[in-house]
């Protein structure tokens, strides 16, 4: 067994004291009886999601629209080149593979070998609930709850889940740090968009903040969830989880998560700093699916740097959008910043639209698919004689499980 996971199991062990619910959840819990899943509601609740999400996209669009050229905006959308069109869907799929990769570099360092489809099924219904949910804040939740329904330590795929959250933030503070002066340079000639490149350097800093108490203090996940527990959130996760008292055992379990946090970056530093690298050809893959309709629709290519830091504030922007999947809120923030940057409005809308619709709106389409079509089975992974814990066959579970 590797350092990291054999210090993770010992900590987990000798904190396991202090991972108590109080006796009021405790009661709550053993009192309370699993109900019976209204699949059929659940399902026209994330039905109605996404419709809410298409919806209010859509409305917003049009509303965008009304402000450009029509004429020229429905001209320009007609000229635009299959490859052009197909481009950002695509991208969208490659980063998945990408990121399905990166969960297997980060997880072997747990002696965890999580499969590729695994991954790319975490992956795509990450995205797709981060799609449906306010501010995007539903995919990483999700994502910890499929791998726990595997099999895979609860803590661990928290510890990698989330530390994608802290890997990300670096990236973006990267990029506003490397580009700080052009965007100073830029709200003094972009006009009304301004305001948010400002607010956009100001919530990268404070969302850095608000990341490092969060590792320092990850008891704060549990208080979020106990809040959110009787929210639409926090049912559908229960009903997911099929699990009435989810809140209350990450509340528990997350007392020990700030040292396994520790452990997995003290121990495997060069490991995270990779994924950091990689996350990065990510973060620049997003741009470069924006960047080349942009440059299509308005015949000039846009100063690339410009361009980025543009791309990075606007999309930490529209995260505090109430809309699903910050839908519509995206495009405006964009069309505002880079039709200051290129000058033409039309072209700009068109561009930003074409995007949308591949990487958002299509894959809220693919998302869904997957979530309600392709299914899961639970616990799946056990650990070998090795000491390796691999997914294994339904089979070998069954007995595995009769056998124990």
């Amino acid at each position: 067994m590797s350092t990291a996971a054999a210090k993770l199991k010992d900590d987990k062990m000798s904190s396991s004291v202090q991972k108590r619910q109080t006796p009021k959840a405790q009661n709550q819990c053993e009192d309370a009886t699993s109900p019976k899943s209204d699949d059929k509601a659940s399902s026209r609740k994330m039905i109605k999601s996404v419709f809410l999400a298409l919806l209010v996209g859509i409305l917003i669009n049009v509303f965008i629209g009304l402000l450009v050229d029509f004429g020229e905006l429905v001209n320009t959308i007609k000229s635009v080149s299959l490859m052009t069109a197909t481009l950002p869907f695509a991208i969208i799929l490659i980063i998945y593979v990408i990121d399905s990769l990166r969960y297997q570099l980060v997880f072997k360092r747990f002696n965890i070998k999580v499969s590729f489809r695994d991954s790319l099924y975490n992956n795509v219904i990450g995205y797709f609930f981060s799609n449906i949910t306010p501010g995007s804040v539903g995919g990483q939740p999700f994502q910890v709850l499929h791998f726990s329904r595997l099999g895979l330590d609860s803590t661990i795929t928290s510890n990698v889940v989330f530390s994608r959250l802290m890997e990300s933030n670096i990236v973006q503070l990267l990029i506003v740090a490397v580009f700080f002066n052009k965007g100073i340079g830029m709200m003094s000639a972009i006009g009304k968009g301004a305001f948010l490149l400002s607010a956009g350097m100001l919530i990268t800093i404070l969302m850095t903040v608000v990341l490092v108490l969060g590792f320092l203090n990850p008891h704060l996940l549990g208080v979020f969830a106990l809040k959110i527990e009787k929210a639409w959130l926090g049912k559908l996760i229960s009903k997911i989880a099929r699990d009435t008292c989810w809140a209350e055992k990450l509340s528990a379990w997350s007392q020990g998560l700030g040292e396994g946090f520790r452990i997995l970056w003290k121990h495997n530093t060069w490991t995270m700093a990779l994924d950091i690298l990689i996350f990065l050809v990510d973060q620049l893959l997003w741009a470069f699916a924006l960047y080349v309709p942009l440059t299509a629709f308005t015949g000039t290519p846009a100063p690339f740097p410009e361009f980025l830091l543009s791309f990075v504030l606007c999309s930490l922007i529209s995260l505090f959008i109430p809309t699903p999947g910050a839908a519509g809120s995206v495009e405006a923030s964009f069309v505002l910043v880079l039709s200051a940057l290129t000058g033409k409005p039309a072209a700009t809308l068109s561009a930003v639209l074409v995007w949308r619709f591949g990487v958002f709106y299509l894959h809220l389409l693919v998302g869904g698919l997957v979530y309600f079509f392709v299914p899961t089975r639970r616990d799946v992974y056990i650990t070998g004689e090795d000491g390796i814990i691999r997914r294994v066959r339904p089979a070998r579970v069954d007995r595995k499980a009769r056998s124990s």
